[in-house]
């Protein structure tokens, strides 16, 4: 084929079907197999092209992106040992059901001596993403367009697959990318919605609860408009957290960061509604919470996840249809609410809110540390409410998703799907270059701080990102501390070199606070006030006084 104007190079295709998709952002590390496809992408400019210095990094990246905004991310990278490199960060996606294509180069298959050749097949196979072969330069688009569907429909990551020899082969400039369709669910009906409302009838005590499913503006209306028609109160998963922000019978989070009136009322049910909720152990606390209970739990579509908890019921639908259409059975049956929202309940739930309010007294510590709560609810207030969260894999993360929440379910990116330390720096790279009128905090251990790679800090300086970092810095691997102290052993394996974080960390561009004591977290308050880039806070704790 000649290189006319009916023709394009296959890289500057693959960068124009990027665009097509909506690809405003692309995460990635150059090598021969990808850097020309980049290339096009940003000569065109086609969207934002955010280089990081780690693969892993710039696919943890696309996997923040995707949580923030809730939009496919997209990465890329090149082959062989650059794909080996961002296997845990695949897992994670997998585990996590991330919408994410990585567009991966590879080595020509008759190239056997090829430093880089590796069978990508089997390396993306082990991790429980999909593989799509691009098979030929004049099927590439078609090929890309089907990774996009996968991506987005199944909610898992897609590697496409891409030869390094044929970037500079002709195509058709006359190709069209085939946009992602709208699967939308029709609401539950027939028998099964009935049994739901017959349950729902039936109730004393009854009780919403929502997962990240959820997390519409029609299925918060929705659910919002039940649960005053039932009179129950309204709860979310952690990955919900905030979804129903400003509601007066609104418990909070089910699971183990339940407040005590939120147990009460939780263990006090006697019909629980999950709509978009996995039920894990994590939000039935193994069960406690929903054991002699009915359960009905309403999911948007029929893909499988390794659900640990039985419900009575499992409804398959559209969640705000399904939630209205429960209300209107229940408006034709005539069934009076249930009466749990009464004013104690209400006035319960605003003394726990002006408990959160108020910062809890410091427990001693050794000298030149503090006590890790009461420095997170003070940096808490000193943030602004409106603010993404992404907290980082350790000892330390149920202390920071309980004194730092938010108030949007978006604005929790969540890294512990594949219970590795260090994906939180990439994945707050990637919210902080994608949301850009509230800030992204980052919370990390020192541990996982470091195993993430310094190096990538020079991102988020490069792109101006707002991005505050609050370092959990103990000197230790906290779970193995945990455990070695545990059994009354000497925990010194568990220990790591004190780094001076804040030193470090200014070289690379950030203003720096090292917090030792109140004085100097009265200076982070204000350094976090007076930003105009990114910080890092170095809060120095004392390993012995923090549990799991």
């Amino acid at each position: 084929m000649k290189d006319t104007a009916d023709t394009l190079k296959l890289h500057q295709g693959l960068a124009r079907a990027l665009a097509s998709h909506g690809t405003t952002h692309l995460y990635g590390l150059v090598g021969d197999a990808n850097l020309f496809m980049v290339d096009a992408y940003v000569d065109a400019e086609l969207g934002r092209y955010v280089a990081c210095t780690h693969e892993a990094n710039a696919v943890l990246a696309a996997i923040g992106f995707a949580q923030a905004t809730g939009r496919t991310g997209v990465a890329t990278i090149t082959h062989g040992p650059a794909l080996t490199n961002v296997i845990t960060a695949l897992a994670e996606a997998a585990r996590g059901g991330i919408p994410l294509v990585v567009l991966c180069g590879d080595t020509a298959p008759g190239d056997l001596q090829h430093l880089q050749k590796i069978d990508q097949r089997e390396v993306v196979a082990s991790t429980g993403a999909v593989f799509i072969e691009m098979r030929s330069p004049a099927t590439a688009i078609e090929d890309l367009d089907r990774a996009f569907r996968i991506a987005a429909h199944r909610r898992c990551p897609v590697v496409y697959n891409m030869r390094v020899d044929l970037m500079w082969n002709d195509i058709a400039a006359t190709g069209t990318t085939v946009a992602v369709p709208d699967c939308a669910m029709a609401p539950a009906s027939g028998e099964p919605l009935e049994d739901a409302a017959g349950m729902l009838a039936s109730a004393r005590r009854p009780l919403i609860l929502a997962g990240r499913g959820a997390a519409t503006p029609q299925a918060r209306a929705a659910l919002i408009a039940l649960a005053a028609r039932i009179e129950a109160p309204l709860a979310t998963t952690l990955k919900a957290q905030g979804l129903f922000h400003g509601e007066p019978f609104n418990i909070g989070i089910c699971g183990g960061l339940s407040h005590p009136t939120a147990v009460d009322v939780i263990m006090q049910s006697d019909c629980i509604l999950a709509f978009g909720a996995s039920l894990s152990k994590h939000t039935t606390e193994e069960r406690a919470y929903t054991k002699g209970k009915r359960v009905v739990q309403i999911l948007p579509d029929v893909q499988e996840t390794p659900r640990l908890d039985t419900a009575t019921l499992r409804l398959i639908g559209d969640l705000a249809g399904t939630a209205t259409a429960l209300t209107e059975l229940l408006d034709m049956a005539e069934i009076p609410g249930s009466g749990v929202t009464d004013p104690d309940l209400a006035e319960r739930l605003r003394t726990e809110a002006t408990d959160f309010a108020r910062v809890p007294t410091a427990a001693k510590t050794a000298p030149g540390t503090v006590d890790m709560a009461p420095a997170l609810r003070r940096l808490h207030q000193a943030l602004p409410e409106d603010r993404v969260l992404v907290a980082d894999l350790g000892r330390f993360v149920t202390s920071a998703w309980r004194n730092l929440p938010v108030t949007r379910p978006q604005d929790l990116v969540y890294t512990s799907h594949f219970g590795a330390i260090g994906c939180g720096l990439g994945e707050a790279i990637g919210a902080a270059t994608s949301i850009d009128d509230r800030p992204t905090v980052l919370v990390a251990g020192d541990g996982g701080f470091t195993l993430s790679g310094l190096s990538e800090l020079v991102t988020a300086v490069r792109e101006k990102a707002d991005l505050i970092v609050i370092l959990c810095n103990d000197g230790s691997y906290g779970a193995e501390h945990v455990q070695f102290t545990n059994r009354k052993m000497d925990p010194e394996l568990s220990m790591i070199a004190r780094i001076d974080f804040a030193t470090t960390c200014a070289t690379l561009g950030f203003a720096t606070v090292r917090v030792t004591d109140d004085a100097t977290l009265d200076t982070a308050c204000t350094a976090i006030a007076e930003r105009d880039g990114p910080v890092l806070i170095d809060l120095r704790l004392d390993p012995t006084m923090i549990e799991m």
